[in-house]
């Protein structure tokens, strides 16, 4: 059997290669991909930033699908089970991942709505950020990840939950999705806001999504003295931060990168428990679909950050 590779072999571009699908190991899953995921951390590579592979490199890792062959040790699929993997190239016909990053997804979400790699990743920041009962959280930058972000903590008791953008269409989701409050950082001094709304401290949490370093000084000031400022995002380049407001405030901070998990695949198991009972709903997010033939074009275009750009998926 032969499948098709998308592999990025330089700056900005991609080849799709033919190669024979890998040998079937006895723990392996054999999934035809039905949609895999854009990360940006793909998108930063394609763009020439420091990522943290190395090219050529297949990519896509957020794939989802239907099983069509499992290896002789493996108890918990089979043939026709619809399932989201932690593993790649999901940018391809095929992919063999092994059974232990493999999870079932309910087969009345479509395959694009199945990509279970960003809910484990925003599982995996939840459960280290650790919020309490009656704490007030604010989301700096409500893309994608940080749209999941609220989804997630819109069930949590919180006092308050506020998402912080700059894109007013994507402040209209964050509350459709459970934020009490929105700001607009372009429409008025939300310094003042915040002060209002929190009885004049500040956030308790602070996450920030934005992956700009305007966004990590954002949210070290709405964050209240003692709290947590937590980086969610990804940074391609260094970025500079005021240590003695770092300091002055006795900040927590806690990086949420998956490197920290203990195992993801324990975070994607809690993700897609969470995706049946409807916490996570990827409808309203997936704003852009190419097939594989055209992904030079689907990277060309969601690199460039359009304003109706929330998060596309690649499908056969």
């Amino acid at each position: 059997m032969r499948r098709k590779v998308a592999v990025l072999v330089e700056k900005g571009k991609i080849n799709l290669i033919e190669e024979e699908v890998p040998s079937l190991g006895r723990e392996d899953v054999l999934i035809k991909v039905g949609a895999c995921g854009i990360c940006t951390g793909d998108l930063y590579g394609f763009s020439g930033y420091p990522v943290w592979f190395k090219l050529p490199s297949p990519l896509g890792h957020e794939p989802s699908g239907e099983v069509v062959e499992v290896g002789n040790d493996v108890t918990r699929f089979s043939k026709g089970d619809h399932v989201t993997a932690l593993g790649g190239p999901g940018f391809s016909d095929f992919v063999l991942v092994n059974e232990s990053y493999v999870e079932k997804v309910p087969e009345n979400v479509p395959f694009e709505c199945a990509i279970g790699e960003p809910l484990a990743c925003v599982v995996n920041a939840v459960r280290l950020i650790y919020p309490k009962i009656g704490d007030n959280v604010a989301v700096v930058g409500t893309g994608f990840m940080g749209l999941l972000l609220i989804q997630a903590l819109s069930h949590l008791s919180l006092s308050v939950l506020v998402g912080v953008d700059l894109n007013n269409e994507r402040l209209r989701l964050a509350k459709h999705y459970g934020a009490n409050m929105v700001l607009n950082p372009s429409e008025g001094d939300i310094a003042k806001e915040t002060l209002v709304m929190t009885d004049g401290k500040g956030f308790d949490t602070v996450i920030e999504a934005t992956g700009d370093p305007r966004g990590v000084g954002l949210a070290t000031r709405l964050v209240r003295r003692r709290g947590k400022l937590a980086i969610f995002s990804y940074h391609p380049n260094p970025v500079s931060v005021d240590l003695r407001e770092w300091d002055s405030k006795g900040l927590e901070v806690i990086m949420t990168n998956p490197s920290r998990a203990e195992d993801m695949r324990d975070n994607l198991k809690i993700a897609i428990r969470m995706m049946s009972r409807g916490v996570f709903n990827l409808e309203k997010l997936i704003t852009h679909k190419w097939v594989l033939n055209d992904i030079q074009k689907a990277f060309e275009y969601a690199s460039k950050k359009p304003g109706d750009y929330i998060k596309g998926v690649i499908v056969p």
